[in-house]
């Protein structure tokens, strides 16, 4: 006769809510129109970042990157994407596919942007752009190790949670249009404006956070908080390019903590163990 054991290798698991993870590991299984969302808005944001990278290399006078200023949220979101099907191979093909997708566009638009500020001698962007083609590919690399894996997220997005970012970047979009028209403004960081609602969005999940995955929260909160004031300073009086620097290197800051905060939250699979 033979009796299971259930053990979840995970540091601090049993404060994970189990109730919650189902209702909404049914709801991407069941809702076609999400689990699409899910899957095409990462791939619809690091198009459009290529895209604005072109064209801010293209037109050197013009801000270009309000697509992907405002779409970017969606590229961390990747960590929710649903690929599975019946077959394991298949499921692997797509999920390797899909993240090479991925990782084409981002590293991609990273190459332009450095070609760009190598072609304006900025050392400080070149820098930090390739700092970003490294913070990337590890990120991409690793989200799509844990799905191979199936280590399984903490944080969910459901269809109310989509629909309440998706209405707060309309509101932002509207305030951004008149000034990214000025033509005066030259470029922008990329990042910092999805940043700002993402960490609204993870705090949602603090109570089930173990102590690193909070340190990485209010890292995040932090860093991206120096960011924001920053940009806007920049904004007020574009002489101060201290401001420019300071805003670009806390925005990358800030990333690389979100990045450790999704990475950290997906849990080990449970493993089933069995004994005479």
């Amino acid at each position: 006769m033979h009796s299971l054991s259930i053990r979840q290798s995970h540091s601090g698991s049993n404060s994970f809510s189990a109730n919650s993870d189902d209702i909404a590991s049914h709801e991407l299984k069941s809702d076609i129109f999400l689990r699409v969302a899910m899957s095409l808005l990462p791939i619809t944001a690091v198009l459009s970042y290529q895209i604005d990278a072109i064209c801010q290399l293209q037109f050197r006078n013009m801000y270009a990157g309000l697509a992907s200023t405002i779409l970017h949220i969606f590229y961390f979101l990747q960590f929710y994407t649903n690929l599975k099907c019946n077959s394991k191979t298949i499921t692997y093909i797509y999920t390797y596919l899909y993240h090479i997708i991925i990782w084409i566009f981002k590293i991609g638009g990273n190459i332009v942007y450095f070609l760009y500020h190598h072609r304006e001698k900025n050392i400080f962007h070149q820098c930090i752009f390739a700092l970003r083609i490294i913070q990337d590919t590890i990120f991409i690399s690793f989200v799509c190790i844990y799905k191979i894996r199936s280590y399984d997220p903490l944080i969910c997005v459901q269809h109310k949670a989509l629909f309440s970012v998706i209405s707060r970047l309309e509101i932002i979009l509207a305030i951004l249009v008149p000034i990214f028209a000025q033509e005066n403004l030259i470029k922008r960081t990329v990042a910092n404006i999805s940043l700002f609602i993402l960490y609204d969005f993870f705090s949602v999940y603090y109570h089930l956070f173990t102590l690193r995955l909070k340190w990485a929260l209010w890292l995040f909160v932090v860093f991206i908080t120096i960011s924001v004031v920053n940009e806007w300073l920049y904004f007020v009086n574009h002489q101060w390019q201290l401001c420019d620097q300071i805003s670009t290197g806390f925005e990358f800051l800030a990333e690389c903590s979100c990045c450790l905060l999704i990475l950290w939250q997906f849990k080990l699979p449970i493993i089933i163990l069995s004994s005479d």
